[in-house]
């Protein structure tokens, strides 16, 4: 029963496989294909950017009229402007106090960052992994604009964790933001434990060192002592 079972997953997993990184599937089933791969690095200034403002305006809720201007059509439809600057925005607010990237994918027609954002410390939440997707449904002076924004969960079924961190790349948040990464440690303090372990290895060495000398030598002594005088 368990390698049948096993073997109909496997048919299952087979003849549906998912669909790659991008490809999305339209509510009828079919796969959806975003376009072509491109380079990221020709558009990171203008999508990093966007991204900072729309964290700063739409996600904190802060000046939320400024991102009705940075989001597709799609995302504003059913609203008014005015609904928009009071809130009432189909987008998940968070007190982001810092944020990190990752890039999951760049196609001519979509682009999904992965955006980490992490709240205060005495706000007491978890930091909390969205995938911000954009489309190139702007003006030629503002290309690529926001069509969703959407809280993506780990691997442990959370809604992002600490550990993301490893894995994203600072993202400043602009000027009028008190958004920051975090200091490192200065390289001073990485050097005192370095020191306390080398000293406390000498030190053991050192004990040894003197216990191994005067056990040669109390036997020495013993071995002069019982030793016959020749004649």
């Amino acid at each position: 029963m368990v390698l049948a079972g096993v073997v109909a997953i496997l048919i299952v997993v087979i003849k549906n496989p998912p669909p790659p990184a991008g490809e999305k599937t339209s509510p009828g089933g079919d796969l959806v294909k975003p376009g072509t791969k491109m380079a990221f690095a020709p558009h990171q200034d203008q999508v990093l950017g966007l991204a900072q403002q729309f964290v700063l305006t739409a996600v904190r809720r802060d000046n939320t009229e400024d991102s009705w201007e940075m989001v597709c059509p799609e995302m504003k439809q059913g609203f008014t402007r005015d609904t928009w600057a009071k809130g009432e925005i189909p987008v998940v607010p968070y007190p982001a106090h810092f944020a990190k990237w990752h890039l999951a994918y760049a196609y001519t027609t979509e682009i999904d960052l992965q955006v980490a954002l992490y709240a205060r410390p005495n706000k007491k939440l978890h930091p909390v992994v969205f995938d911000l997707t954009l489309h190139p449904c702007g003006t030629a002076g503002n290309r690529w604009l926001v069509s969703s924004f959407i809280p993506t969960p780990s691997a442990s079924g959370d809604f992002g964790s600490s550990d993301e961190k490893s894995r994203f790349n600072p993202l400043g948040i602009g000027t009028r933001s008190t958004l920051f990464q975090p200091k490192r440690a200065s390289g001073f303090w990485l050097a005192i434990p370095l020191g306390i372990t080398l000293g406390m290895l000498l030190i053991a060495l050192g004990i040894v060192g003197v216990r191994s000398y005067r056990g040669r030598k109390a036997y020495n002594d013993y071995v002069r002592a019982r030793q016959l005088p020749t004649r």
